[in-house]
């Protein structure tokens, strides 16, 4: 599994080119290089379960967070590239694509957007964060957990390639 990330929220037009690229490889480059490192293990192995931590922007767009949706895209078309590789091997890829998830990330955008507004943070959490969310609470980081365990057991041998959201149907919406 793996999971990383950062977040700048800003117009594309005052975005900084240098926070881009440095989002793009935390989030999509270095992935690369650690399941390019595990591969011929797994593949030794005739069996791996490769667990990517997208996102619901992986499968969904957000104002002034291009390079978080960017990212978050081309980690899904990379996990589905190696889920096509790695089917012949024994090995699956699979994205879990959470929703807004009770992390320190989170909690900082949180207070940020609250300072911004001059809000309460329970309003920034229900009419901010969860405004497209019909399912009205963050996702607890043991729900993502929950998913990422069955992903990596024997029973999900034929999930692979999948995208997988827990976003309180914010996708669906």
């Amino acid at each position: 599994m793996n999971n990383a990330g950062v977040q700048t929220v800003a117009a594309v037009q005052d975005f900084p080119p240098e926070r881009f690229s440095l989002i793009l490889r935390l989030m999509v480059e270095s992935p690369f290089r650690l399941v390019r490192g595990a591969l011929p293990h797994m593949y030794e192995r005739g069996w791996g379960r490769i667990v990517n931590i997208s996102s619901v922007h992986g499968l969904r767009a957000s104002a002034y967070k291009s390079a978080y949706v960017a990212a978050k895209h081309g980690l899904e078309g990379f996990s589905k590239v190696v889920a096509l590789e790695g089917a012949p091997h024994g090995v699956t890829s699979n994205c879990v694509n959470p929703g807004y998830v009770r992390t320190a990330l989170v909690e900082k955008q949180i207070a940020d957007q609250a300072e911004a507004h001059g809000i309460p943070e329970e309003q920034v959490i229900s009419e901010v964060l969860l405004a497209r969310t019909p399912v009205k609470r963050l996702i607890e980081p043991s729900e993502v957990a929950e998913m990422v365990a069955y992903l990596c057991s024997d029973d999900a041998s034929f999930v692979n390639g999948a995208s997988l959201p827990i976003d309180g149907a914010w996708s669906s919406s």
